[in-house]
C-alpha cells in the first residue's frame, strides 16, 4: 500500500461529525501521514493540535511537507481592528500579539517537541504563515473562512470547508463538521475540491479584493527560536509525557495530557509544601492567609493539581473554579495554570457565542459520572454573580451551568475577601467538594459578618505567613525602608475640618449616624486632597526622586472638594510639566492590552513611574516597582497591604535589593484641649496603619516617630496596644 491520500481509502468518509468522529484521530492523523503539502485558511489556530497528530508532522515534514496557513490574529475582536485604523498601531500590534502569544509558558512536553519542529520549519521556509484581515475603507475587521487542503506527491489533492477552527477546541472538544472532497473519486468530487484549492490560492496570492495579508515568518522566528528552541524531523520519533510528575496515572488524547502535573521546573518554598499538606490534610478545606508576593496563586494551583491527582485515582472528574476579583487576574491565573497542564476556559464580560459553546463543552466533561480528567473555569466576581433578576439570559450563562453539575468541584477563591459581599456569597457554588480561600488579609475592612462567612464557606486558615516571615524568614519579599511623612492642614483646611468635627460630634448627639457619616465622609475627602500632600510630593521630586525610576505613585480618588479638580490630573500635569518625568496613568478603565504595555514600559524604564488610584491594589503583578509613594492614605488594611506588596515582589530579570515606601500622613490640627472621639477615631487610623508599615520595615525605628505624633494627640498605649510595642513584639497584621 503506497503512503499517498487514495491509499486511505475505504476509511476516508464524505462527511465528517464530531461526536462521533474522532477528528483528531479518523481524520487529521492520517491526513499529515500521507500528504506533501498543507494548506489551510482559517479564522483561528493554535499549535496544541500539533502536539495531538504527534508523530504524523514529523511524517509529513520528512515527506517533504510544506504547510501554509492563513489566519486571523486571536484576541482580537472587529470593535478593537475598527479603533486602530489602517496605520503602523495596527501592524505593531499584531507583531505585539504574535510575540506575547509565542513567549506564553508551553504546558506540556510533547507541545513543546512540536513547537521545536515548527521553528524549524518557519526557519526553513517549510511552514509559510500570514495574518489576513477583511479590509474596509478606514479599518479592517476579522477574517473568518476557513479552507483545508491536503496535497499528496502524486497530485492528489482532498479539501474541507466550514466548520471546525484549527485548535484542538475546535477539534476534540467542541461539536464540529465538515464535507470532504477528494479529487480522485469522481468528476463531480474533482470539480468542488478544486473550487476549493482555487479559492485558497486566490488568498494566497492576495488575489481577492478586501482581503488583506501580512507575511509574519520574520516576525515570529526570532521569538520561536529563544522561547521553543529548534529541532530537525526525525523518523520514529515519539515523546510523551515521561517528564511529568504524575505521568504515570495520567491519561491521554495522543500525548495531551487531561490531568494536570507539576512543572519539571517549578521550585516550591518549604513553607509552600507545609501550606499544600496541611490544607490536604485539614480534607481540602481551608485558606491560605499568606503575605502579598508569597506565591499564593503558584501554592493553590499545587494544591489543585494534587486534587486533580486524587480525584483521577478515583476515576472521577473534577472541575476546578477560579473566581479572581479583576479581569487582570484572569490572564496571570490562565497563563500559571496551563504551566501545570490545566487547559483553562476563562468566562468575563459579555461571552460571545463561541465562548459559551466551549465553556458548555468543559462543563459537561467535567459532569461525567466517571473519568480521569480535571477542567479549569477561571472566572471573576462580578461575571459569577447574577445582577438581578430581570436580566438576560447570558448574564446568568456559568450560574446555570453550576446548578446542572453534580460531580466533584473545587472552589478557589482568590483575594478571598472580595467575595464577602451578601450577593457574591449567595452565587458561591453551594456544597463544594473541596475549597480553598486566597488572600493576604482574610478579614474584611469593618465587616465581621462578611469575614465569618467567608471562613465558614472555605474554612479557617490552615497557613498564616507574616510580611515580616516573606521577608526576613523566607526571603520571599525584599525588605523595605518605610519614610513617612506629616502632612498638616492649611489654615482654611483646617478650619473646614473643626467644622466638620463640629458637625460630626452634633450629629452623633442627636443619634443621627447617617448624618454623621456623610460628614466623616466629608472629612476624609478633605485629608484626602490635602494641599500640603502636593506639596509634599514636588519637594520629594526635586530632591532626586525625579530622576528615579520604576515608580508607583498612588493618589486620592476623584475631586479636590474645593477645586473640583481631580487629584491624579493635577499631580500628572505637576510631574510632567515641572520635572519633565516620564510618566503615565494606570486607570482602573485602562484596558487590558494596554496595561500590559504599560508594565512592561515600567519595567524597561521607558516609563519613569505609574500614576494610579486603586487598580493597582489587589493582585496585579509589577515586580519591577521599587519606589511606591503613598499620597493617598487609606485605613483600609486589605488597600495598604496590597501597595506594599506590589513594591515587595522580587523581579528576577532585575533584582532589587530593597524597596522605599514614601507615605503621606495627613494631621489634623493640634487641639487645644483633648480631641473628640470621632477625632482620635481618625488619627488612631492613620497612625496604626503607618505603625504596621513601620514595624516591618528594615528602619524599624519609624515606629518611634508614629508613636510621638500619638502622643500629641492624647492616643493612650491602653487603647492603642501598639504604642508601647518592644522590639520582639509583633503587631497583629490587619488588626
Amino acid at each position: 500500500m503506497t503512503d499517498d491520500l487514495p491509499s486511505w481509502e475505504p476509511r476516508w468518509k464524505r462527511r465528517y461529525n464530531s461526536p462521533p468522529d474522532d477528528l483528531i484521530k479518523d481524520f487529521y492523523v492520517p491526513a499529515f501521514a500521507r500528504s506533501r503539502n498543507y494548506d489551510r485558511a482559517v479564522g483561528f489556530f493554535s499549535a496544541g493540535i500539533l502536539a495531538a497528530i504527534a508523530p504524523s508532522l514529523d511524517r509529513f515534514v520528512l515527506n517533504g511537507g510544506m504547510m501554509r496557513l492563513i489566519t486571523s490574529p486571536a484576541h482580537l475582536s472587529d470593535d478593537e481592528l475598527a479603533a486602530m485604523g489602517k496605520g503602523e498601531e495596527l501592524k505593531n500590534y499584531l507583531k505585539e500579539g504574535l510575540r506575547r502569544a509565542i513567549l506564553q509558558p508551553i504546558p506540556s512536553p510533547v507541545l513543546a517537541d512540536r513547537l521545536k519542529l515548527l521553528t524549524w520549519m518557519v526557519a526553513s521556509g517549510r511552514l509559510d504563515v500570514r495574518i489576513a484581515l477583511r479590509e474596509h475603507t478606514h479599518s479592517y475587521a476579522l477574517f473568518h473562512e476557513k479552507i483545508g487542503v491536503f496535497s499528496d506527491q502524486p497530485g492528489n489533492w482532498m479539501t474541507f470547508t466550514g466548520s471546525p477552527n484549527e485548535t484542538i477546541g475546535g477539534a476534540r472538544l467542541h461539536s464540529e463538521s465538515f464535507p470532504l472532497h477528494r479529487s480522485w473519486v469522481n468528476e463531480e468530487q474533482r470539480a468542488y475540491a478544486r473550487e476549493e484549492r482555487d479559492r485558497f490560492e486566490q488568498l494566497w496570492g492576495e488575489r481577492v479584493d478586501g482581503v488583506a495579508l501580512w507575511r509574519v515568518n520574520d516576525w515570529i522566528e526570532h521569538p520561536m527560536r529563544s522561547n521553543f528552541g529548534i529541532r530537525e524531523p526525525s523518523a520514529g520519533r515519539t515523546i510523551t509525557e515521561t517528564g511529568q510528575p504524575v505521568s504515570s496515572i495520567a491519561p491521554s488524547l495522543e500525548g495531551v495530557s487531561l490531568v494536570p502535573s507539576l512543572p519539571d521546573d517549578l521550585t516550591l518554598h518549604e513553607f509552600q509544601q507545609d501550606a499544600v499538606n496541611d490544607w490536604l490534610r485539614a480534607g481540602g478545606r481551608g485558606t491560605f492567609a499568606m503575605a502579598t508576593g508569597t506565591g499564593k496563586t503558584i501554592t493553590a494551583l499545587t494544591a489543585a493539581t494534587q486534587a486533580s491527582v486524587s480525584s483521577s485515582n478515583a476515576n472521577k472528574p473534577l472541575l476546578v473554579l477560579v473566581i479572581v476579583p479583576l479581569i487582570d487576574l484572569v490572564d496571570q491565573w490562565r497563563q500559571e495554570a496551563e504551566r501545570f497542564g490545566f487547559r483553562p476556559a476563562v468566562c468575563h464580560g459579555t461571552l460571545t457565542s463561541r465562548q459559551r459553546e466551549h465553556l458548555k463543552s468543559v462543563f459537561s466533561a467535567a459532569r461525567s459520572s466517571q473519568g480521569r480528567r480535571a477542567e479549569m473555569v477561571i472566572t471573576t466576581a462580578g461575571s459569577l454573580t447574577p445582577r438581578g433578576e430581570d436580566v438576560a439570559d447570558d448574564e446568568h450563562f456559568v450560574q446555570r451551568q453550576l446548578a446542572r453539575h453534580r460531580g466533584r468541584i473545587m472552589v478557589i477563591g482568590d483575594e478571598m475577601h472580595s467575595l464577602g459581599t451578601p450577593a457574591r456569597l449567595n452565587a458561591l457554588p453551594p456544597n463544594p467538594t473541596l475549597t480553598l480561600g486566597l488572600s493576604a488579609t482574610p478579614k474584611r475592612h469593618g465587616d465581621d459578618e462578611g469575614t465569618h462567612a467567608l471562613l465558614s464557606y472555605f474554612g479557617d486558615p490552615v497557613a498564616s505567613i507574616s510580611i515580616k516571615q516573606a521577608i526576613y524568614q523566607y526571603n520571599a519579599l525584599v525588605p523595605y525602608d518605610y519614610l513617612p511623612f506629616r502632612i498638616e492642614l492649611t489654615e482654611d483646611e483646617a478650619k473646614r475640618y473643626r467644622q466638620i468635627s463640629q458637625r460630626i460630634a452634633a450629629a452623633f448627639a442627636k443619634g443621627d449616624e447617617l448624618a454623621a457619616e456623610a460628614q466623616i465622609r466629608a472629612r476624609t475627602r478633605l485629608t484626602q486632597h490635602a494641599t500640603g500632600k502636593h506639596d509634599r510630593l514636588r519637594q520629594l521630586m526635586a530632591s532626586g526622586l525625579k530622576g528615579q525610576t520604576h515608580q508607583i505613585i498612588y493618589v486620592a480618588e476623584g475631586k479636590n472638594p474645593e477645586t473640583d479638580f481631580p487629584a491624579l490630573k493635577k499631580t500628572e500635569k505637576m510631574l510632567r510639566k515641572e520635572f519633565g518625568m516620564r510618566i503615565e496613568c494606570y486607570y482602573g478603565e485602562t484596558d487590558r492590552n494596554r496595561r500590559e504595555v504599560l508594565q512592561e514600559r515600567l519595567a524597561s524604564g521607558d516609563i519613569q513611574a505609574l500614576l494610579a488610584m486603586k487598580c493597582l491594589d489587589e493582585g496585579v503583578d509589577i515586580p519591577s516597582a521599587r519606589i511606591g509613594v503613598i499620597t493617598a492614605s487609606t485605613q483600609n488594611p486589605r488597600q495598604f497591604v496590597q501597595r506594599r506588596g506590589r513594591l515587595l515582589r522580587r523581579d528576577p530579570n532585575n533584582p532589587k535589593s530593597h524597596a522605599v515606601i514614601y507615605d503621606f500622613i495627613v494631621m489634623p490640627p493640634r487641639p487645644a484641649g483633648e480631641p473628640s472621639d470621632s477625632e482620635k477615631r481618625l488619627i488612631a487610623g492613620e497612625l496604626s496603619r503607618a505603625a504596621e508599615l513601620a514595624e516591618a520595615a528594615r528602619n524599624r525605628e519609624a515606629l518611634l516617630t508614629i508613636i510621638e505624633w500619638a502622643y500629641e494627640y492624647g492616643l493612650r498605649p491602653v487603647d492603642q496596644p501598639w504604642m508601647s510595642m518592644t522590639e520582639d513584639d509583633e503587631m497583629e497584621e490587619w488588626a
